[in-house]
């Protein structure tokens, strides 16, 4: 059994690798019942979350569990078992993990959505998450240029100038979202607000603009406007079936009686090319929604495995569970 720390996980990443490789898990046939969605246990403020996934055409099987303490500490894990032999072969850290392939999803997401290779981008938040997204969408498509806007100064005034150095391109700190927004063909939320009020409004967006949605994740939090879900001609989401009952932004909407489920197309859908290309032309306004799902994470989790065991890194660890024969086959 071998353990990747953060640091390992970190030293192991590759965008262009991660992007193909959340492509090919989507592009799979995945069946259904190999992605049940997580499952949750509450005890007051304390919780934990379990997500597995068998990733269609993979070696390995495994899950994500995150954990919550009633203090507000966050920790996470990636287990990976081989489908052949039921042994525990990797156990990760999966805290780098988590933001990484939710900016790598992103960023396979938008190459399938937007038929642009120039962008114009506005990014709204200035933290982890929001930087990984610029990174991943650089390796997409040339940033022609940036705007950001997150609620302390220095901080948006930091983030401008470091892709502005990095990419080379003209990157401003904005005063507010909506004068980041203003001009932009591409949209980044990745930064609920500190009240759970909306960040984005659909009449600041451009005649097809795409926004990329990733900071509401369950019912209590809010980061879209409802007007925003009203505008998109196509959605797209990684768990629609999560989405629409367990986001904020998408509860708000469905009260205010807007209609999405003509428009809703899963990440598999996207990429196994059974959206309408009429909905990906350009003047189409694109939402791509994501709430992370352990697709993500096992695959991602496999392709880190493949090169910690290329390069030699990791702890090797020695233990190793007892594996048991089942009474019978599995069907």
């Amino acid at each position: 059994m071998i353990f990747l720390s953060k640091s390992d996980t970190e030293m192991l990443f590759d965008w262009p690798a991660a992007i193909a490789c959340i492509q090919d898990a989507y592009a799979a046939r995945n069946r259904p019942e190999s992605q049940p969605g997580r499952l949750v246990a509450h005890d007051r403020s304390a919780w934990i979350r379990c997500m597995p996934s068998i990733p269609a055409e993979s070696r390995f099987m495994g899950t994500k569990q995150i954990s919550r303490t009633r203090a507000g500490r966050l920790a996470y894990v990636i287990t990976l078992f081989d489908k052949e032999t039921g042994a525990l072969e990797f156990v990760m850290d999966a805290v780098s993990i988590t933001a990484m392939r939710t900016a790598a999803t992103s960023a396979a997401a938008l190459r399938r959505l937007t038929p642009e290779s120039s962008i114009k981008l506005a990014v709204l938040g200035s933290g982890l998450e929001a930087t990984h997204h610029v990174e991943a969408i650089a390796h997409t498509c040339r940033i022609e240029s940036l705007a950001v806007y997150s609620p302390t100064p220095a901080n948006r005034q930091r983030f401008a100038k470091k892709f502005s150095d990095r990419l080379g391109i003209e990157a401003r700190a904005l005063h507010s979202a909506q004068e980041a927004v203003a001009g932009a063909t591409h949209i980044v939320a990745a930064a609920r607000s500190r009240d759970e009020a909306p960040i984005l409004f659909g009449s600041w967006l451009e005649p097809g603009a795409v926004v990329i949605s990733v900071g509401s994740t369950t019912l209590a939090q809010r980061e879209l406007d409802t007007s925003v879900i009203e505008a998109a001609d196509l959605i797209v989401s990684d768990v629609p079936e999560e989405l629409c009952g367990d986001t904020g932004d998408m509860a708000a909407a469905a009260k205010a009686g807007v209609a999405t489920q003509d428009k809703l197309y899963s990440l598999h859908q996207l990429m196994q090319g059974d959206v309408s290309p009429d909905l990906l032309a350009r003047g189409r306004t694109r939402l791509f929604k994501s709430v992370g799902a352990a697709l993500q994470d096992v695959a991602f989790a496999e392709l880190l495995a493949h090169a910690a065991a290329r390069q030699g890194v990791g702890t090797r660890l020695g233990v190793a569970l007892h594996i048991k024969q089942s009474a019978g086959l599995n069907t």
